[in-house]
């Protein structure tokens, strides 16, 4: 016979099974809090993939290490690096097959694009040290010299001369504050040599306008230069000196430097003595001016008064 489970009962059990699975859900919960701040601190402790968008990308050619000014590019090693096409500047050269020949105009970093406004296109020559150092609007001319003309080759490569025209009866400046640019092709400037050697030509900086006076110039007559100092920026009194000048030159210095003459006479011919610094010196030569003649007696007469 059934034995008959009165509804209290039935409820009592249901009410212990819900009581345990609400306290077996606890466990789980607390437990699962309990480990998650070390699974977070594990999860921190991975570096994050780095995820990188893909762009179109160009290879360029740059140089391996720094090149120097006139550097040609046949000689210059290179190596393809990859830039996103839309961080390429504009003009940058992707191909140098066509400028083997080109030369580098200024001195160029490494690992950068390049321009075509980097080279200057000028054959299989390049450029030179004298080419650098001509400025825009100037010229580079060559004329001969010799052991007088290049002052003892003290006028060498750095140098500022004058540059003199020396006919027969005058002599005129052509052009001042000229830098020479090199002797007997070098450029290596005159330092601290006890003998310098003297070149056969020089290189000169000039002016169009000089550059066509001087060339206008040599075959009047002989080119002589005027070395000056680097610090002298003075311009020439007298750009002209002719033959009269020279003549009117000595009489005034005659004038200026004897401040009296005496010509002695004597048993054997005339003694002349010129009164020069306070002193009286013995002269063949008659100033203008001083013709006074005295006899020997006179003399120490004379010297005492300065005779004029």
């Amino acid at each position: 016979m059934a034995t008959r489970v009165s509804s209290k009962v039935r409820n009592r059990d249901r009410s212990g099974l819900i009581a345990s699975a609400l306290l077996l859900g606890a466990i789980v919960l607390a437990v699962s809090f309990h480990f998650r701040p070390i699974q977070n601190a594990a999860n921190a402790a991975q570096p994050m993939p780095v995820v990188v968008g893909e762009f179109d990308v160009v290879s360029l050619p740059v140089p391996v290490e720094p090149v120097p000014a006139g550097k040609r590019v046949k000689d210059i090693r290179f190596r393809l690096v990859s830039f996103p096409r839309h961080q390429v500047p504009t003009g940058a050269l992707s191909d140098l097959t066509e400028m083997q020949y080109a030369s580098a105009a200024a001195a160029l970093p490494a690992n950068l694009p390049l321009f075509r406004e980097n080279f200057i296109i000028g054959g299989a020559g390049g450029i030179n040290p004298v080419i650098e150092s001509i400025p825009p609007g100037m010229r580079a001319m060559t004329v001969r010299v010799d052991a007088t003309t290049a002052v003892e080759g003290w006028a060498g490569s750095g140098s500022v001369v004058d540059v003199l025209l020396v006919e027969k009866d005058r002599t005129a400046v052509v052009a001042e504050k000229v830098r020479v640019l090199s002797a007997e092709r070098s450029v290596s400037p005159v330092e601290g040599a006890a003998a310098p050697s003297v070149p056969t030509t020089v290189t000169l900086l000039v002016t169009q306008e000089q550059c066509l006076a001087i060339n206008t110039a040599i075959p009047r007559g002989k080119i002589a230069f005027a070395l000056r100092s680097v610090r002298d920026e003075e311009r020439w009194n007298d750009t002209i000196f002719t033959a009269e000048n020279l003549k009117s030159l000595n009489t005034d210095e005659q004038k200026a430097q004897i401040n009296g003459f005496v010509s002695i006479k004597g048993a054997e011919g005339n003694a002349n003595f010129a009164l020069t610094d306070g002193r009286w010196t013995k002269t063949s030569i008659v100033p203008q001016g001083f013709i006074k003649q005295v006899d020997a007696p006179e003399v120490a007469k004379s010297e005492a008064k300065g005779v004029q």
